[in-house]
């Protein structure tokens, strides 16, 4: 056990580290004249031990470097510290957690002088996700890096786990990288390079071993850059959205140190063992919650919606692949492990046992060192096998394919396993695209559906038919593995409906009941130009056809683009026909950057067929059980009597009821007022517009920030047929939805500025009665209390130390 403080382990490190190089450097000396022969001295050393602060002190100079978070000054919650890590997840102490796009430790930069006798570095690294190495350079461990003067060093990870060095000698480069050595994710290795300047030979070291060795180009000296050293990311990272930085690692690290002299195996060997003495020679086994970013962390974010499903942080898109096994709910959505910026799409994977409450698992499937899908793992879906086994589709990028998108399939690694945490995937696609099946290159979002004789499997993919509009490419199957092509399920005269000439991307095709005419209906959801459209019409196994209803495609939720992505399958507990999307966050790529998540799922919704023929949507009955509180409940009252009511109730996490009869005659705006401000100066508005037939979200007033892009006015035709309005809304925080009559959905975003922006009001005309008035206060989907929102950039942890 080590009992020495923190404070007191970094004022003794130097010697320490300086004391271990001097005695591996012996037996080098003796081995291999050619590398260091004196005691290497220590140059710098960043414990990592600090467990709180904005800053790492480095351990030679007693420096203390910054260490860079987004919440160190946080925008739209209270700030707090980086990723700090106990040490029971750590070698030696405490380490951190890089976020993968904010977390780095900029140090001034190292002296030529510092490293003329050559020189070592090091560090423990214990990676959660591997980057697609954008402009062919390394996610930094430590870097010191001019690219165009080709000076310095990157040490760092590329993809796939490979992991090198890239030394820079003026007029050429070098880099030795390590392919057959990958680094695991979420376990600790060490890592270690070396360099002679005097033979020019590089080496590079993991877990004490060497395992590459190389020597620099004949002409050139290798010279340092006047740029600082970072820690965590490359110098000089590549750009997505002019604000997130690539090139960034994304993982826990520990006891990084820069050492003058190039150590052999026999000394890095001898480091390793000291580092893990204390631990009987063994790293500590890494649990889930050591290398992710634990959701309490956005706790007071003002805008994080708390009963929506979304991912613990980062970026997310569509959700799709619902399944039902063994008691669960199973369903997977596009992530972005490495922050807020859609780049690098892994498989995330949440479970439940009622479709409300998700719980995140460990990242089901991402792009791995093979033909099948190197550069991405894109939306899919799910079914069974003929044994009752869960199958997962979905699209496989490879770039280097002549078709870069392909059907991939994986199986589940241990079929008994209630979470099914692994996935195997099929080696080589199941579904490539031919010529003459669609716009060539057109070709993903597979959903896969089995047929209701049992005996085959439909499988459509989104694409196009070049001079009439998007399709879905139907196959079939009765294997799952060998499909055979049907030709496209149905096509529209895009002339009509101009921008539906472009692929039917995320097509799904679900069950919705019997029409008038006794025959089974089925809704075809797509996406086009980033919205949600349907048909409602019959499909024909036999050959594979769908007819529409009409040929006039109809969008599904009036928000303009809030709703979109969308997956559906059959619950087999209850018949159901059920519907999950993305609700996209409009916000700027700053925005995201500064919140540290981007995006989560819409809620759950009911779909079947009502008597008119058309879609009936509601969301599942489940969500009832988030009531925390029935804050109003007001019955056949008058307008005047319900808004003074309502004016006292207060909330950003909210279910609202209203049935309401109009006055004979009066045509008028009607509904509700939510997100509001006592003096009104944020205020947002969904009407029912009976005059013009429309039902609209008005977020004119909605923020004071400048810089928010929800603004305007949302909508769309509806025509209320002498019906009562009848209105559920759920707020939650940023988010917005509202349900009319179950047959339309708007689905919007809400950014205010000010936290008494909570208030209530209702909308109406004088004669109108209301029927019922209810609002419950809703709680968290995780069951945890939800923390308040509160000021941005409050202390919510003690900063410095």
């Amino acid at each position: 056990m080590d009992i020495t403080a923190p404070a007191q382990r970094r004022s003794l490190l130097p010697t320490l580290l300086a004391a271990q190089l001097a005695l591996a450097a012996l037996p080098a000396a003796l081995l291999a004249p050619q590398w260091a022969t004196a005691a290497p001295a220590a140059i710098a050393a960043w414990a990592l031990d600090e467990g709180r602060g904005n800053g790492a002190v480095e351990a030679v100079s007693k420096r203390r470097d910054p260490v860079s978070f987004v919440f160190n000054q946080a925008r739209y919650k209270p700030n707090s510290d980086p990723l700090w890590r106990p040490a029971a997840a750590c070698i030696k102490g405490g380490c951190l957690l890089f976020d993968g796009y904010s977390t780095d430790i900029v140090a001034p930069g190292l002296s030529e002088a510092q490293l003329s006798a050559g020189w070592t570095v090091s560090a423990w690294v214990a990676p959660h996700a591997f980057e697609w190495g954008d402009g062919g350079q390394y996610s930094g461990f430590l870097s010191q890096y001019d690219e165009a003067a080709k000076a310095g060093f990157s040490f760092g990870m590329h993809r796939f786990g490979a992991w090198g060095i890239r030394l820079g000698f003026g007029g050429a480069e070098f880099d030795l990288r390590v392919t057959d050595r990958k680094l695991p994710k979420d376990s600790w290795s060490h890592v270690a390079a070396s360099y002679d300047p005097r033979t020019r030979q590089l080496r590079l070291f993991l877990d004490g071993a060497e395992v590459a060795r190389g020597t620099g180009p004949a002409t050139g000296r290798f010279a340092l850059p006047q740029q600082p050293l970072t820690i965590g990311r490359h110098s000089q990272p590549r750009l997505v959205a002019g604000v997130f930085k690539l090139n960034t690692y994304l993982g826990l690290m520990d006891e990084v140190r820069i050492g003058a002299g190039a150590a052999d195996a026999a000394a890095v060997a001898r480091l390793v063992r000291a580092d893990l003495a204390a631990r009987g020679g063994k790293a500590p086994q890494l649990a889930r919650a050591d290398v992710t970013i634990d959701p309490a962390v956005f706790d007071g974010d003002r805008h994080r919606p708390q009963y929506h499903a979304m991912p613990d942080s980062g970026w997310m898109n569509e959700p799709h692949a619902p399944f039902f096994h063994k008691g669960q709910y199973h369903l997977f959505f596009q992530k972005n492990p490495f922050g807020p910026f859609w780049h690098q799409i892994h498989w995330g994977h949440w479970v439940s046992p009622d479709m409300v409450r998700w719980r995140e698992l460990p990242i089901a499937l991402a792009p791995d060192d093979d033909t099948l899908a190197p550069d991405g793992i894109w939306s899919g879906s799910a079914t069974h096998r003929k044994d009752g086994t869960p199958v997962l589709f979905f699209t496989a990028g490879n770039d280097s394919a002549t078709i870069r998108e392909r059907s991939g399939l994986a199986l589940p690694q241990d079929p008994a396993d209630p979470d099914m945490v692994n996935w195997v995937k099929h080696p080589v696609p199941v579904t490539v695209q031919q010529p003459g099946a669609g716009k060539p290159g057109q070709f993903r979002d597979p959903f896969v559906f089995r047929d209701e004789a049992g005996d085959r499997w439909f499988q459509l993919v989104a694409s196009e038919v070049p001079g009439r509009s998007g399709t879905a490419l139907v196959y079939e199957s009765s294997d799952l593995v060998e499909w055979r092509y049907r030709g496209p399920m149905f096509t529209i005269d895009a002339t009509k409906y101009p921008g539906f000439d472009r692929t039917f991307e995320l097509p799904v095709l679900l069950p919705i009941g019997k029409g008038k005419d006794g025959r089974a209906r089925h809704v075809f959801l797509v996406d086009v130009k980033a919205q949600a459209w349907y048909w409602t019409g019959v499909f024909d196994p036999a050959t594979a056809r769908f007819t529409p209803d009409s040929e006039a495609p109809r969008v599904f939720d009036l928000g303009e683009g809030h709703f979109s992505g969308p997956s559906g399958f059959v619950d087999p507990k209850t018949g159901r026909t059920v519907v999950f999307s993305i609700a996209q966050g409009e916000r700027t790529a700053q925005g995201e950057w500064d919140s540290g998540w981007a995006h989560n799922a819409g809620l759950p919704v009911e779909l079947k067929i009502g008597p008119d023929g058309d879609l009936r949507l509601a969301p599942i009955t489940e969500l009832a059980s988030l009531r925390q509180q029935l804050l109003l409940d007001l019955n056949d009252v008058t307008a005047a009597t319900a808004a003074q009511r309502l004016a006292g109730v207060q909330g950003d996490l909210l279910e609202v009821e209203l049935e309401l009869a109009p006055a004979a005659g009066v045509t008028a705006r009607r509904g509700l007022v939510v997100r509001k401000t006592p003096d009104n100066a944020e205020r947002t508005d969904l009407v029912v517009d009976a005059a013009r037939g429309r039902f609209e979200i008005d977020r004119t007033h909605t923020t004071l920030d400048p810089a928010q892009r929800s603004r305007g006015v949302q909508g769309g035709a509806f025509d209320a047929a002498g019906e009562h309005l009848r209105l559920r809304v759920f707020l939650d925080r940023s988010m917005v939805e509202a349900y009319l009559n179950e047959r339309k959905s708007l689905t919007s975003r809400v950014f205010p500025t000010r936290l008494d922006a909570t208030g209530l009001g209702l909308i109406a005309a004088p004669g109108d009665r209301v029927l019922k008035l209810k609002v419950w206060r809703m709680g968290a989907a995780n069951g945890k209390p939800v923390a308040p929102a509160q000021p941005a950039g409050a202390p919510y942890a003690l900063q410095g130390f």
